[in-house]
């Protein structure tokens, strides 16, 4: 039992480690896209993160979900992201991205 509480704590940090994770902050803006909820946060100086946006399924498709949560990005932001990588530790579920972004017209 002991074993099983320290694997939730520890998944459960991963997601917390990040601010766009606590659903009060308030810089945090909600995006709905394709009827999935994405969550993105600015990071600093062209840099943002976003999270979620998930389909259900045992098996999504994490391009379709990396392209809703990039679109996200680019939606709150006005700005064309240029690069964009899903956070270490959340490549099977892909759903933490760091993106940068380019407002040059």
């Amino acid at each position: 039992m002991k074993i099983l509480a320290l694997f939730a704590v520890f998944f459960l940090m991963g997601c917390q480690a990040s601010p766009v994770y606590y659903h009060r902050d308030p810089s945090r803006q909600i995006v709905v896209l394709d009827k999935r909820e994405i969550s993105i946060i600015a990071l600093g100086e062209n840099r943002w993160e976003a999270y979620g946006g998930k389909d259900g399924g045992m098996k999504p498709d994490l391009g379709v979900q990396k392209a809703r949560q990039v679109a996200g990005i680019e939606k709150v932001t006005g700005c064309r992201v240029v690069n964009a990588q899903v956070v270490p530790g959340h490549e099977v579920d892909g759903m933490l991205l760091h993106a940068t972004v380019s407002c040059a017209k």
